[in-house]
This record gives structure tokens, sequence and C-alpha cells, in this order.
């Protein structure tokens, strides 16, 4: 059986083995028919990563180059369909590295593929609902907290007597993302008041086994704006309940100090802050008080630009300090804090926490993250004993990057996506195998020979790939892979 291949983009030793491989799958007559037809479809994706032109046979089996690895569409990274993706995504490099001997293609799908699925299966397979813990006495506004950072009323809110009996967790789930919190909401600490059927124990010994128990990536100490002031020793047992759960328990929880309610200063018609310069001088001078008075540590603005958003603090019991308002309707600074919360969360809690936020500043930031670490694993190819001919092997490579990117751009986390990408832009995955010719400027900006040149070449052309996938996902522009190229030399330097 022959096929006719159109300009696809791809060398021609892979393009013979594929077409080979194609004819062979027809000809088998033992293999399964739905395994017949996921073959293809790899087939496929190597021919073009789905090019809009299709392969056609001489007796007229005319078939469409959809290449869905994974049928149906879905927003976000859904777990449940990453093996699936993976699977077909290792059966891709099979197809591609046939042409290799044993010892490099061995050498290959540990050292680059291997690497590559790892990333994936830790930020994917491996991550957890993050864990937030909220204390401060009743009142404070806790629970609004929770709401405004959910997005949603999930936590009862209370002004005027202490109303959680105990911890208090929310597990927190946001279907249409894939993803799930849990927030631990204690009971108030430092009360002159106790909660109906609140334990006997004192608050600081309960603060201490929720912390045992639950495992916090992160703790958030609420304290009104209109009574901080007054709280000095309450913060001076914070500190000390830190120091014995990291002696006792062997854990340090990064904790940010959240000085709730500031609409309240001063006249609370007065909002938002930024109408009225009388309330942000009011909110300043209460950070300064805290700061330098009683924390005596020592600040940086968290937006160098703004004196308001809050600041990072080192040499204390707190990694931040932030004003905010959770009053619902009168959110202030929310967003802030959901930035910051999540440049101090473990990488296996990110996904479920920016996914369930919907940020794409925050999601972009961990796609470029995800960039940068594919083409450094795609660099070390110039490690392996392949001529440089042979970097097609990384097209599958460059395909899961393509997917994973989509996904955390709120689109299909498939090889859909992917497709929709090399449409859009008029490549395929075979674009990266044009940066072959482009050697000559590569060994001028990078002083390599022999094997390094193919590792400057796969890196950068990964890198490439990556960040135009990312430009067009996350804003719809197209942009060349070869316009990302001193972007790559400079982030290598």
């Amino acid at each position: 059986m022959v096929y006719y291949c159109h300009d696809l983009g791809i060398i021609g030793s892979t393009r013979r083995i594929v077409k080979e491989y194609i004819v062979d799958i027809e000809a088998n007559d033992l293999l399964a028919p739905e395994r017949k037809g996921r073959a293809w479809q790899v087939g496929c994706c190597i021919l073009g990563l789905v090019a809009a032109r299709p392969l056609c046979p001489v007796k007229q089996r005319v078939r469409t180059l959809t290449v869905c690895l994974t049928k149906g569409g879905y927003m976000a990274v859904d777990r449940s369909r990453t093996k699936e993706l993976i699977d077909g995504i290792n059966i891709a490099f099979e197809i591609a590295a046939s042409p290799l001997s044993e010892t490099p293609r061995k050498w290959l799908k540990e050292k680059i593929m291997g690497s590559a699925i790892g990333e994936i299966e830790r930020l994917v397979l491996e991550s957890r609902p993050p864990v937030l813990y909220l204390l401060g006495r009743s009142g404070h506004g806790k629970s609004s907290i929770i709401n405004a950072l959910v997005k949603k009323d999930v936590a009862k809110v209370s002004d005027i007597k202490p109303c959680t009996v105990g911890a208090d967790p929310y597990f927190i789930s946001f279907p249409e993302y894939y993803a799930e919190w849990q927030i631990i909401d204690s009971r108030g600490i430092f009360e002159t008041t106790t909660p109906h059927g609140a334990t006997a124990k004192n608050a600081v010994a309960q603060v201490k086994e929720d912390i045992r128990k639950y495992r916090p990536d992160i703790i958030l100490h609420v304290v009104t704006a209109s009574e901080c002031r007054a709280l000095e020793q309450d913060f001076k047992t914070f500190a000390e309940i830190q120091r014995i759960a990291e002696k006792e328990i062997g854990i340090a929880v990064p904790s940010i100090m959240l000085i709730n309610k500031v609409d309240t200063l001063g006249d609370p018609l007065e909002w938002p802050i930024e109408k009225f310069a009388k309330k942000a001088g009011l909110v300043k001078e209460l950070l300064d008080y805290v700061i330098h008075d009683v924390l005596k540590c020592h600040a940086d603005k968290i937006n160098l630009n703004s004196s308001m958003q809050g600041y990072k603090l080192s040499n204390g019991s707190y990694i931040g300090i932030l004003p905010v308002c959770a009053y619902k309707g009168r959110e202030w600074n929310i967003d802030t804090l959901s930035s910051f919360i999540g440049e101090h969360l473990p990488q296996t809690a990110l996904l479920d926490f920016y996914q369930a936020l919907q940020r794409k500043e925050q999601l972009r930031r961990l796609s470029t993250s995800l960039v940068r670490r594919f083409s450094i694993i795609a660099a070390g190819i110039g490690a392996s004993p392949i001529p440089i001919a042979d970097i097609a092997v990384l097209a599958p490579l460059q395909s899961l990057l393509i997917a994973l990117i989509a996904g955390l751009s709120c689109r299909k986390f498939s090889l859909d996506s992917a497709a929709e990408y090399a449409t859009a832009s008029g490549i395929n995955v075979g674009a990266a195998f044009g940066f072959r010719r482009i050697v000559q400027q590569l060994t001028k900006l990078i002083p390599v020979v022999g094997s390094g040149a193919s590792a400057s070449i796969a890196g950068a052309g990964t890198y490439g790939i990556g960040k135009a996938a990312e430009v067009y996902f996350f804003t719809g522009q197209i942009k060349k892979p070869i316009s990302f190229l001193r972007e790559w030399i400079f982030n290598r330097r």
C-alpha cells in the first residue's frame, strides 16, 4: 500500500519509517481493531503532529489526521487522562526512534523521555490538594478569608462570638477544573469567651495538635486591623507555637500574617482604598508599626510599585504580611494573597492550587517553568550517542510539552490542542528540525562543536516551540519558535 505524504516538514528517513509502520498496521490482521486504530493515530502524530492535510492511500482509504490520543475535550489538566496521554507519547517515541540501534534508543528513552515523563508525573500524577491552616481570634475574619480565596461561600461567618468548635476542616472541590483544596479553620485562640462545646485543652495545645495532624503547607494568621495594636502578645505566642512545633514535631510551616478588615480603618465609607489617600495612609502606618515595632524584622515590598499590597519578611516568624479585605462585595488584595501563597507552596500542591484559581498569570508562570525544564532535558540529547540528524526523536517530547501547556491555559489537555496550535501557526512539531538550518548562527552565538551543537539545537528548538505554544494558548498570538532563540541563549548563561 502506498501513502502520499504532503510536505509535513519531517526528515526523509523518519517519513519513510512511519509510512512503513502505518502500512504494517493495515496489513496486521492479528492486531485488535481498537489497538490498530490507536497505533494508526500515533503513527500519524509522528508524521506531522496533526497537520491539516491528510495522508491518502491509493485504495481510496482517506483518513483525516485528527490525531487525538485522548478522546473528547477537557479543560485544564485532567489526571484521569494523563496516563493515557503518556502511553500514547511512549508509542510515538518508539516509532520515532525505530531507525536507531538499540543502544541509543534505550539511552534516549531513559534519559530524555524518562526525564520528561517524570516531570509530568511529579506535576500531575503526584499532585495533591494544598493544605492551608487559618488561625486567629474568632471574629477576625478567618471564614471570610476562606470564602474570598475560593470565590464561593463554604465557611460560616460570625463577627460576634467564637463560632468554631475545635479545628474545622473544609475539603473544597472545583470539579470543573479538576482541583481540590483542604482548608483548616482553627478554633479561636486567646479568646476571653469559649465556643459552646469547645474542648478543655488550651488553644495553643490545639494548634500544635492540628499542625501535627494536618501538616499544613501554609499557615495564615488572621488579625483584624482595628485590634492589631492590642495583639502584640498574640504575635509573641504565635512565635512560641512555631518554635515548639518545629522542635517537637519537626515541622517548620511558612506563615503569613493577614491584617484583615482594613476597610474599617478610619471612615468605612472611604472605599476602595485606591481612591482615598487618607485610608491608604492609615494602612501604611499600621503595616510599619507591625513590621518595625512589633516584629522587628526586615521587609521588602511584594510589589515594588506599591506599598499597599504587602511585604516579604525575613528573620522572623512570618514570611510575609499582607493587608486585605475579605468582606463579600468589598474584597481587596486577595489576588496578591493567592499569588504569594502559590509562591511558597511545595511543587506537589501547585497544580490544584493554580487550576482552582484559574488565574492565567500564575498558570503561565508554571508553564514557563516547564518549558525551561523540558528544554534542558532536550538539550541532554547532546550527550547521547546519536547523530544530529536524528533529533526527530524529540517530536514526542515536544508534543507532550505542547499538550501540557494547553492544559495549563485552560484548554484541552490532549494532542487535540497541540493540533490546534500546529494548524494555527502553520508549523508542526517538525519545526524544531528547522533549527538545524541555523546551526551556523548557533555556533557563532554559542561556541560549541560536536555534541555541544546537537545539545544547543535540541534545547533551543524545544524552548522555541514551548514558548511559541505558550504565547499562542495564553494570548492567542502566533510567534515563530525561532523568535525565542536569543531568549534561550540568555537564559542559559
